[in-house]
């Protein structure tokens, strides 16, 4: 905090001088100012504003006047100067006026959250508002901002309010600068008429270029779901001189190809070696220029946008994924491209998201009717069996009932008998409080009672199990019991073999048994059904291998689920 409050000789803080032009200039910032006002119903905001060659700052206010709140604001105002010129002092030069998109790129300067509140503690900040200040730098220019603001206001939304108003508030120092620029040159008689009108006709792109991006978002919001990343490439490259374009985004942690433009390969894969891959990999800007050397070896490198594209072409990375642009002749501008990418970035995160959003819910509606039809069926079965099978001992007991006591006691055991059986099967695979391998142990005895031998094999790194989790035990009985009811039922298999095998990845068990194998066109059956469903929203899988004489059963589980 001693730094921060540090003493300097004098505030350097001084209103804009009422000169016609700084009194215009001061205006549009105030106007700055008492926007940001409006727009979170703040009960102060303050700006301080400076640039080469001037060294007093400026201060616009909003509201207009003197308010009991100038104290506070200014007293953070000092911190954030004493900050800004260490900072400044720290990295020994400033970047000269000439470096291009300084406005794009700007570095911010803020007091941490102890350093505001012991500021407003001296100050005497009143309940239910609280204090945002931070300062901004383009290397060229500094602006200080400190909004007063309502307590239930979001930091977030507050923090993103600065940056708006700080951008907002350079760009008008640089468009000063070319004004000021401009009208030296004018001043200077006809010799100096060209580089005015050069000056003119860069304030004039700058314009447009503004123009575009706000025509670019305004475009963008339109964009239907359908068509959007096209119509993302289609604004880039339009805007930024481009005749080719390929748009790509990130799909289940791959880069996949999501739109391109006319003539564009659409089967281009750019999860190979591409730079659009590498560029979204390292979030890095990558061009590729024709006409310049290949004996460098970053040239030499072939990649398949080298073999799309018949020019020089950039990708440029955005949060959702990178995008290509080709163009065959030097009217086009990366730079105009980046700018735009930037400004439609968010828009493009938020259609990944939806589409995301989609196929999620796709998939649920899907697994519910799958849900849905297996219950159904299971009842159905169900049904089936106790018309079968019950109901016919049922019939038979009341025929006995009629003869001999013993017979109608032994058909009456056999219902119990079936009755209990049926309500085992029903009754989910679960392993309890026992371990798998004693749960798996547990079901030799239906194998020994339908005649078939069973080997169980545990494989473990190093010659040693490793521990399984209880939810993938869980799973892995449960394949385990439905591949062995399977066997029991139709293989006529003489022998079967269990093997489990884990790894710092996954559990992967196997039943194998020697029966005459699954008929060509014989399904699955509901129980291997469900495993299989159960699994797959786990993120594992099964496969069943089957020919005659042979048949198995394998089950991969990520530890993870």
């Amino acid at each position: 905090m001693r730094n921060v409050l540090k003493h300097r000789d004098r505030l350097p803080i001084e209103a804009s001088r009422p000169t016609p032009r700084q009194s215009s200039f001061g205006d549009r910032i105030a106007a700055i100012a008492e926007l940001g006002v409006a727009t979170i119903a703040a009960e102060r905001c303050a700006i301080a504003f400076q640039s080469n060659g001037v060294h007093l700052a400026q201060l616009a206010c909003a509201p207009p006047g003197d308010s009991k709140w100038d104290p506070i604001v200014k007293a953070v105002l000092l911190a954030l100067d004493n900050r800004l010129s260490d900072v400044v002092a720290a990295r020994g030069t400033r970047r000269p006026r000439g470096v291009p998109s300084s406005n794009e790129s700007i570095d911010q300067i803020a007091l941490s959250a102890r350093e505001i509140a012991a500021i407003a503690r001296v100050e005497k900040l009143a309940e239910g508002y609280q204090l945002v200040a931070s300062a901004f730098t383009d290397g060229a220019s500094s602006v200080r901002i400190a909004i007063v603001a309502p307590v239930d206001r979001a930091r977030s939304e507050l923090e993103a309010l600065l940056q708006l108003m700080a951008r907002s508030v350079l760009a008008e120092i640089e468009l000063s600068a070319a004004r000021t620029s401009l009208e030296f040159w004018r001043t200077h008689g006809a010799e100096n008429g060209r580089q005015a009108a050069g000056a003119k006709r860069e304030l004039a792109r700058e314009r447009t270029a503004s123009n575009y991006l706000d025509h670019a978002v305004a475009a963008a919001r339109r964009a239907q779901p359908a068509d959007c990343f096209q119509r993302f490439g289609e604004i880039v490259a339009g805007g930024a001189g481009f005749d080719q374009w390929m748009v790509a985004t990130a799909d289940g942690g791959e880069l996949m190809l999501t739109a391109t433009s006319p003539g564009v390969p659409k089967e281009f894969d750019p999860s190979e070696a591409s730079t659009l891959s590498e560029s979204f990999r390292r979030h890095i800007v990558i061009g590729h220029w024709s006409d310049r050397d290949t004996s460098n070896a970053y040239s030499v490198k072939q990649y398949l946008e080298e073999r799309v594209f018949a020019g020089s072409y950039v990708c440029i990375p955005f949060g959702a994924g990178a995008i290509a642009l080709a163009s065959r002749d030097a009217r086009a501008s990366a730079a105009r491209a980046e700018a735009i990418v930037e400004r439609l970035a968010p828009f493009a995160a938020s259609w990944v998201l939806e589409r995301d959003a989609s196929r999620h819910g796709i998939l649920v509606r899907q697994l519910a009717l799958r849900m849905f039809a297996a219950i159904d069926e299971e009842r159905a079965k169900i049904a089936r069996d106790l018309h079968d099978d019950q109901a016919q001992l049922l019939a038979a007991a009341k025929i006995a009932l009629d003869g001999p006591p013993e017979a109608a006691r032994s058909i009456f055991m056999q219902v119990e008998e079936e009755l209990r059986r049926k309500t085992r099967e029903l009754r989910p695979a679960t392993i309890g409080n026992a371990s798998l391998d004693e749960a798996i142990e547990r079901e030799f005895g239906r194998l020994n009672r339908a005649g078939v031998k069973a080997k169980f094999v545990h494989l473990g790194s190093g010659g040693e199990a490793e521990e399984i989790s209880r939810p993938v035990q869980q799973l892995c009985f449960q394949v385990v019991r439905e591949a062995l009811s399977n066997v029991i039922r139709h293989a006529r298999a003489k022998s079967v073999q269990i093997t489990i095998e884990k790894n710092y990845a996954a559990a992967r068990i196997s039943v194998s048994d020697d029966g005459r194998g699954i008929a060509s066109g014989h399904n699955e059956g509901t129980g291997l059904t469900g495993v299989r469903e159960r699994l797959e929203l786990m993120g594992g899988t099964l496969v069943v291998e089957s020919r005659a004489g042979r048949t198995t059963v394998v089950a991969e589980i990520p530890e993870t689920a």
